[in-house]
């Protein structure tokens, strides 16, 4: 990709490039977890996987946060990209990696000391207990890694670069295979091993993405300790933009696991045939959550760079693009379900589980497509510097909305179709709200870039004298406008 393609160029054409990457790295992700979760369970038995999942969503908080200030470091990044202010640039980037590494040894030390208490808010079985301690501690050492290079890989991204991210990814993942087979089925170290393989994999990603970021071109002063400094300033604004999405990424597991445990009430084949569509409609997500990201590195991209015509138009695309690509699949799950969904259960159960899984993804299918709207808007108004209203719009229309469903309206129906419409709800409530929203947010965007052009042109009309210069100060619109 060139080095302006996301502020010029082919729009079209720049985001799929830009989206693809981040898509194979999702389900690289997948792939690489899926791997490691067979090798702890090949070699450490039930004891040793329950050790890891009684706590794995312990550290979903803490890089959930980050996450999110790292996105409000790639929205400022990428203003400063696409305006070429360089001096703002280096800064910024400087900044923000230098308090995702401060941060990141926090959240490290905290974890290894407050882990026996973390353990027992988690309510870890004693048989387990041992090997989830060594597993936590372990893991929480070594999260300054994965922070940091969260970090780093967003600030990339912000420059429009995807492919190298990508490439880390994978040797990030070949590494951690590796190393799990080393020392879990080698050396057989347990679960201590696979957390000691999961941190050894993301120190490679930082060393590998680091080298990347010394080598960019957009980059003059190299990257190093001794030019880390932070700028009260920048870090006022990555807070600012990244703190909504930060809380925003730690509220909503907590909004699905209270739907999950209405899900739980409902029988074992609906749990389990829900479950299925979860691995069914994984490429749904994965496509709707990757453009997201991407729309708001283009839109910053081109704030930035005050092209605000094109801001309009690359929102249309990037969401056209995701409605086509999830409409596609949904209509392959629509009427190929019953055919998939076999594949991921025992013989004995398909007669009892996949007309479940149908009669599910038939009522879902044609409505995945809200979803694609919102999260590609909800992307689009982030890079327009509305963090806060993308954030509190996401947690009322979806989070929130099937909260109180869940509490006022299933106790009327108490089915498992009630908790899929309720789903489906959110998605269209979510999707029309946030057309509306970037509808307007983005036309005050513009009129307040006209009227900063009007105001402009009418001041140097002032300066003008002579009988000409009092002709054009009477229709100054009207010659803005011919322009």
């Amino acid at each position: 990709m060139k080095k302006d393609s996301l502020i010029s160029g082919n729009i079209g054409k720049a985001l799929l490039f830009f989206v693809l990457p981040l898509i194979a790295g999702s389900l690289i992700q997948q792939l690489y977890t899926t791997v490691d979760a067979v090798i702890v369970g090949q070699f450490t038995g039930k004891i040793g996987l329950a050790a890891i999942d009684s706590v794995h969503t312990l550290f979903k908080f803490p890089l959930n946060f980050m996450n999110g200030l790292a996105t409000g470091a790639t929205i400022m990044i990428s203003r400063y990209f696409g305006a070429k202010d360089k001096e703002g640039l280096h800064c910024a980037v400087r900044t923000a990696l230098l308090l995702a590494g401060i941060l990141g040894i926090v959240c490290a030390v905290a974890g290894v000391i407050f882990s026996p208490w973390l353990l027992d808010i988690m309510s870890v079985p004693e048989e387990v207990r041992a090997g989830s301690l060594i597993y936590c501690r372990i893991y929480f050492g070594g999260i300054w890694a994965m922070i940091l290079y969260n970090m780093m890989a967003g600030v990339l991204r912000a420059f429009g670069d995807s492919k190298n991210p990508l490439y880390v990814l994978v040797v990030c993942s070949v590494v951690n295979i590796v190393a799990d087979l080393i020392l879990v089925g080698l050396l057989h170290t347990g679960v201590g091993g696979a957390a000691a393989a999961t941190v050894l994999s993301q120190i490679v990603s930082v060393v590998l993405t680091m080298h990347f970021l010394r080598r960019s071109d957009f980059l003059e002063e190299k990257i190093g300790i001794r030019t880390m400094r932070i700028c009260k300033e920048h870090m006022g604004m990555m807070i600012n933009k990244g703190f909504p999405l930060a809380l925003q990424s730690m509220l909503f597991p907590i909004a699905n696991s209270i739907v999950q445990a209405s899900i739980n009430t409902m029988g074992t084949d609906s749990i389990a045939a829900w479950g299925i569509c979860d691995k069914l409609d994984l490429l749904i997500w994965l496509i709707a959550d990757s453009m997201g990201p991407v729309l708001t590195t283009y839109t910053a991209q081109n704030l930035g760079a005050g092209k605000a015509k094109r801001v309009k138009k690359g929102a249309l695309i990037g969401t056209g693009l995701s409605v086509i690509a999830v409409g596609i699949i949904s209509i392959v799950l629509y009427f190929g379900s019953g055919l998939i969904g076999p594949l991921f259960i025992d013989q004995k159960d398909v007669p009892t589980l996949i007309p479940l899984v149908i009669r599910y993804m038939q009522m879902m299918a044609p409505f995945f497509v809200f979803y694609a709207v919102a999260a590609a808007l909800s992307g689009a108004c982030s890079g327009l510097g509305e963090t806060l209203v993308s954030m509190v719009t996401t947690l009322l229309t979806i989070c929130l909305f099937r909260v109180v469903c869940i509490l006022v309206v299933l106790p009327s129906f108490e089915t498992m179709e009630c908790i899929v419409w309720i789903y489906i709800g959110s998605w269209i409530v979510s999707g029309v709200t946030f057309t509306i929203l970037y509808l307007a947010k983005v036309e005050k965007f513009y009129h307040k870039k006209v009227n900063k052009k009007i105001i402009i042109i009418s001041q140097m009309i002032d300066e003008t004298e002579g009988a000409a210069g009092r002709r054009i100060r009477r229709y100054p619109l009207f010659l803005y406008h011919r322009k």
